[in-house]
């Protein structure tokens, strides 16, 4: 195991120094593996390069990075689909944890000074619910639900996993439910496989499953709308460059505010969000939208009206 985790922390390396150069050769890479003090043994000499011919297959193999060498530039090394390691996905999360993870193994005092947010518990799960994905397996969970109390015992079929915020969610039907249902990792007291399969519903696309909301409540009660949002001074220039949702579109913009214009459904998700933005927001349709948030507003002063 020892061996497969110092060779994963390799491929990785390699990853990183030929996407940093863009472009380089082989005898440069060999140059920067003889300077590296935390992955290659001291006993260790140059990168043969047959050796690096087998790690260019095993990176394709394991990351689904293409490592191609332009004969017509000097013999250079760079990856064919650099877009793998940028776009949201088990992949390049790995990679980017990974490339972290190597520079920190090599200077312990520069790991003191970087502070990671704490996540919620719940991923020893997740080796199980990707064998049940990958097999089409059923689940037996036992489940603390905020909501509904504890569940005990009940059947799902997995159908795919989110990440929300820091919080994984396994997205599934259960035997009695005629929708999904959506359980957190951190949340699950207990989950075992079952040997009982099921069929991957056609119709369901992971990919686009939660477009029309902000995060992971797909609500039926609401519909997907028009929602244009006012956001003022600084909060208007930070969502310029962190969208609430992707289908946000500058609209209009004054001296001191921008219009955002969404296509989402309007739920308690998104609520919450417009809240979290305090008085630096503000709906301006739909009505309904509208008087909602203010009611909610009007609550909050309330409270803190009271003696």
């Amino acid at each position: 195991m020892a061996t497969s985790v110092r060779l994963i922390r390799r491929y990785v390396w390699l990853i990183d120094t030929i996407r940093r150069a863009g472009h380089i050769t082989f005898e440069e890479i060999n140059r920067k593996w003889m300077n590296e003090r935390t992955l290659r043994l001291e006993h260790e000499d140059d990168l043969p390069e047959r050796t690096f011919h087998r790690h260019r297959q095993a990176i394709a193999d394991i990351f689904g990075i293409d490592i191609l060498c332009n004969r017509y530039n000097g013999n250079t090394y760079y990856i064919e689909n650099d877009e793998a390691l940028n776009r949201p996905s088990f992949t390049s999360w790995l990679f980017n944890g990974l490339a972290i993870d190597n520079q920190l193994m090599g200077n312990k005092e520069v790991g003191k000074r970087i502070v990671f947010e704490e996540a919620p518990g719940g991923m020893e799960h997740m080796p199980v619910a990707i064998k049940a994905l990958a097999e089409k397996r059923r689940l037996k969970i036992t489940y603390n639900s905020i909501s509904h109390g504890s569940y005990d015992n009940i059947t799902i079929e997995p159908y795919f996993i989110k990440e929300r915020l820091r919080r994984w969610y396994i997205i599934g039907k259960t035997e009695s439910g005629a929708t999904l249902e959506i359980f957190a990792f951190d949340r699950i007291e207990s989950l075992s496989l079952l040997d009982e399969q099921f069929e991957f519903p056609e119709n369901i696309d992971p990919a686009t499953y939660f477009d029309e909301v902000i995060g992971i409540l797909l609500d039926d009660e609401y519909d997907c709308e028009q929602v244009i949002v006012r956001l003022y001074n600084k909060q208007a220039q930070y969502t310029s460059l962190l969208p609430l949702h992707k289908s946000q579109r500058e609209i209009g913009r004054g001296r001191d505010y921008i219009d955002f214009e969404y296509h989402v459904r309007p739920e308690w998700e998104f609520v919450h969000e417009i809240l979290r933005l305090g008085y630096e927001a503000e709906i301006l349709s739909p009505q309904w939208l509208r008087e909602e948030i203010q009611w909610q507003a009007d609550q909050i002063a309330g409270r803190y009206r009271q003696k």
